[in-house]
């Protein structure tokens, strides 16, 4: 029960100049007034909900609706422990912010360029679409691309020679079509598809591999000549697929590793290179 404020008006009229009577009069009406019942603060308080942050802070709702990533799944008291707190006279905003540490563990490694995690994750709402473009963080991709960094270096290339940001620029993640800086070997062979790629790993492109399956159209983008003929003069070759016989790339098989010594050992005596009188196994002369 709150105290109750009491005033003798009546005594303040008898002794207080006429020129202050009307001040004392409203006085006196405030001080009824102030007399309450009980206190209102009563409510039993219940923590913020996701709903009751959003209901302010719109614009970072709306971020990590749309972009949030792995945050998405955390409610923002998990990270703002401590808020409504900043005081401009203490500028004491460094300390009241959540810390990445609290929650990751240096997930890219402990080097001192990837530790400073606002660098890159400019807006931890939306950690990922917030990062810069790729030309400010040249230099670092390695830090956490270690396998890609690893395959460059291991097998050089051209692509080696390249910067990161010269293939993946504009935003972080991007991937880039083949097609931008090289042209197509051949109609048969078109870039940026799962043959064109199966081929030719993007950070290992000199490793060229491929299915045993693969289609005759597809190294006949490089190898046309070969193709032709064999699409000439039709015989059991035509019907096999290049990699049956070229089981890596560049090998020549020797005739024996499929057909063995079929004539007189005289014969294979005589003429030691089967092409000698079948011509090349892309044009086989009966």
């Amino acid at each position: 029960m709150a105290r109750k404020k009491t005033i003798n008006c009546s005594l303040v009229k008898m002794t207080t100049p006429a020129f202050i009577l009307f001040a004392a009069f409203f006085f006196c009406q405030s001080a009824a007034a102030e007399t309450v019942e009980g206190s209102i603060y009563t409510i039993a308080v219940q923590p913020l909900t996701l709903e009751d942050c959003a209901r302010c802070h719109t614009t970072h709702y709306n971020w990590l609706r749309d972009n949030g990533a792995r945050h998405q799944t955390v409610a923002c008291t998990e990270c703002h422990e401590v808020f409504h707190a900043y005081n401009p006279l203490r500028n004491n905003y460094g300390a009241i912010m959540p810390k990445c540490s609290s929650c990751h563990d240096a997930p890219h490694g402990s080097a001192e360029p990837v530790m400073q995690c606002l660098e890159c994750h400019a807006n931890p709402h939306k950690p990922l679409v917030s990062i810069p473009d790729p030309g400010s963080l040249e230099g670092r991709c390695k830090l956490c691309h270690t396998e890609v960094a690893a395959s460059l270096m291991a097998e050089v290339s051209m692509h080696t020679e390249q910067e990161c940001s010269s293939c993946h620029s504009e935003k972080h993640g991007r991937i880039p079509q083949c097609a931008e800086c090289h042209e197509n070997h051949s109609p048969m062979a078109q870039l940026a598809t799962p043959d064109c790629l199966a081929c030719h790993p993007v950070h290992t492109p000199l490793r060229i591999s491929y299915p045993i399956t693969q289609s005759k159209e597809v190294c006949a983008g490089c190898h046309d000549e070969a193709y032709q003929l064999l699409q000439a003069r039709v015989t059991k070759h035509s019907a096999l697929t290049c990699a049956e016989c070229h089981a890596s790339h560049g090998r020549i098989p020797a005739c024996q590793e499929c057909h063995g010594e079929p004539h007189n050992p005289s014969i294979h005596k005589k003429y030691a290179e089967c092409a000698a009188c079948h011509g090349i196994a892309h044009d086989i002369q009966k």
